[in-house]
């Protein structure tokens, strides 16, 4: 039962509403749209009164049992098409299992033990600026902890809608077989060069591991010839650069 006098921001289903507005989104950029999975009708079975019972609010309940989930081919923990956020994994409720849900809630409030029955974890992070995403059904806020260094909170809507644009404006740069790229931590300048890098300036560097900022701004400017945000051929943009990454590990190992 909600608090008549404190009621949530957002119904349950205005919540799973924008949660599945940003993960249809991602499906239009690097995530198949094949791996999105919404839970049947009645939401997922496994949250019944029993198991839950004693564990979070019945409307935290009631938003976990129809959250839908974005899976991933990718079995590589590191690889960003996987991720949703800069080391972040989206988590899969559609399984009831009450450990996963508090697994990392100590990271909640600078590890004052677990979230409050109105929190739960929606995206996990890991290693240093990893993010964690806290999902505030109460309040309709993201609480984003980023390990090791800062945290946020803000407004689910708001939130979802700038992490989008960092997306559209490849500020968050997906690349195959590699961690997800967060422009702004990397020293890279967050606007596109003009000027076209060219393929063999790319692998004229010295540098053996991929992920320079002459890489970045490549990948970026690879990414908007193929059609980025709005109509990106995600197959033809991702094996290009698989191929000119594996070509540059080849050149390293021959140079040895």
């Amino acid at each position: 039962m909600h608090d008549e006098e404190n009621p949530p921001v957002y119904s349950a289903s205005e919540i799973v509403a924008i949660v599945l507005d940003f993960l249809t989104f991602l499906t239009t950029l690097h995530r198949d749209p094949d791996n999105l999975v919404m839970p049947p009708p009645g939401g997922w079975p496994g949250y019944t009164p029993e198991n839950c019972a004693d564990f979070k609010s019945d409307f935290t309940i009631e938003v976990l049992r129809n959250l839908p989930y974005l899976g991933s081919r990718c079995t590589d923990h590191d690889d960003s098409l996987g991720q949703i956020h800069y080391k972040s994994h989206l988590i899969n409720y559609g399984t009831f299992d009450s450990a996963r849900f508090t697994d990392q809630e100590y990271l909640w409030a600078e590890g004052e033990g677990h979230a409050p029955d109105h929190v739960f974890v929606l995206a996990e992070g890991f290693e240093s600026g990893g993010r964690t995403l806290f999902l505030d059904v109460q309040e309709g806020k993201i609480f984003e902890v980023e390990i090791r260094c800062d945290s946020l909170d803000e407004d689910l809507k708001v939130y979802f809608e700038d992490l989008k644009e960092k997306y559209r404006n490849l500020e968050l740069v997906p690349c195959p077989g590699t961690e997800m790229i967060e422009v702004k931590a990397t020293g890279a300048d967050l606007e596109i060069p003009g000027e076209a890098i060219s393929e063999e300036e790319v692998l004229a560097q010295t540098d053996p591991f991929w992920g320079t900022v002459l890489d970045i701004q490549y990948t970026r400017q690879r990414y908007q010839a193929f059609g980025w945000p709005n109509s990106f051929r995600r197959d033809e943009a991702f094996r290009e650069i698989d191929e000119l990454i594996r070509r540059r590990e080849t050149q390293d190992a021959e140079s040895q």
